[in-house]
């Protein structure tokens, strides 16, 4: 008796027909069910790969799409850092002007580049990608990195010029560059006779006369060093400023500072008046420069235009 096994399969309809019966063997049906399978399978497969496909399609789209965005935003910074740069040069050219106009050192181009040369560099970042993206990128690169030391250089030129016009803001406030009082000049700076003894001498000051207690004033900031009587000057007041300066201040009536006392451009510091050896009243003024008399008129209206800044008052 034979051990094949045989599958019925039965067909009934509502026809004339009746009822079919088909036979099939296990190898047979195994075979369709595998043929089935593997159909099932392959359109599995093909499904998976169409969306797959149209995935991978709309990714490449939006990623076309984010790469157009990028290369415009970075042409729109490359416009600009272009528009920037021409202000720094502007600035550049003020700075040469600032520089000129207060007697600074200039700084020559060549040594203004070497400050702001570099080693160029390449960023391979969007190597993998187009190659405009690529050159554009490393283009803007470029351009910032020249920009930025362009600025510092810049910076480093503007923090010179700021100390430098500090430093000479101050000098000029303890600079003697106003008259130290109302008045007439009755008796200049000079060979003169003198009033009294008669004798031809060097008059080391000048002479301002107005009417007893008229205000003196201090022609700079400083502090008061020495007040006192001298028998040919009188009651006297002794500043010193710095940076070499002092003034004398003679004959006055009344002394209204003392030693020790700081004192402004301005500041009342005295009354005219006619004590020592004089023929009036009057204000004996005098300008001493590291210890040499220098004439007190070319001190009266003295501009900040005029002031000289010693490198070792920078350092």
């Amino acid at each position: 008796m034979s051990n094949k096994k045989i599958w019925h399969v039965l067909v009934t309809s509502n026809s004339s027909s009746g009822v079919r019966n088909y036979l099939f063997s296990k190898s047979i049906v195994t075979l369709i069910f595998t043929f089935i399978l593997l159909i099932l399978i392959l359109s599995g497969i093909f499904t998976y790969l169409f969306f797959n496909n149209e995935l991978d399609h709309d990714k490449m789209r939006r990623l076309g799409e984010h790469n157009t965005q990028l290369k415009n935003e970075m042409s729109r910074i490359n416009a600009l850092l272009d528009t920037m740069k021409n202000e720094l040069e502007n600035l550049q050219e003020k700075d040469k002007e600032v520089r000129k106009l207060e007697s600074m050192r200039p700084i020559d181009d060549d040594i203004r580049q070497m400050g702001i040369g570099g080693i160029q560099y390449i960023d391979s970042t969007f190597y993998t990608f187009e190659e405009e993206l690529f050159n554009l990128h490393n283009e803007l690169l470029d351009k910032m990195d020249l920009f930025k030391r362009q600025l510092d250089f810049e910076i480093s030129s503007y923090d010179e010029i700021t100390k430098f016009l500090t430093v000479k803001n101050t000098i000029f406030n303890h600079t003697p560059s106003i008259k130290p009082a109302k008045g007439r000049i009755s008796d200049t700076y000079g060979y003169r006779i003198h009033p009294i003894t008669k004798i031809r001498h060097f008059h080391y000051g000048v002479d301002v006369a107005n009417k007893l207690g008229t205000f003196i004033y201090t022609t700079a900031n400083g502090i008061v060093i020495e007040t006192g009587f001298d028998k040919n000057y009188g009651k006297y007041i002794l500043i010193d400023h710095g940076y070499g300066y002092k003034t004398y201040y003679a004959h006055l009536s009344k002394q209204l500072v003392e030693k020790g006392d700081a004192v402004t451009k301005y500041m009342i510091i005295g009354q005219m008046g006619n004590s020592g050896c004089s023929t009036g009243t009057h204000l004996h003024y005098e300008v001493r420069f590291y210890g040499k008399a220098k004439n007190p008129l070319n001190y009266f209206n003295k501009k900040k235009s005029t002031i000289f800044v010693d490198k070792r008052y920078l350092s």
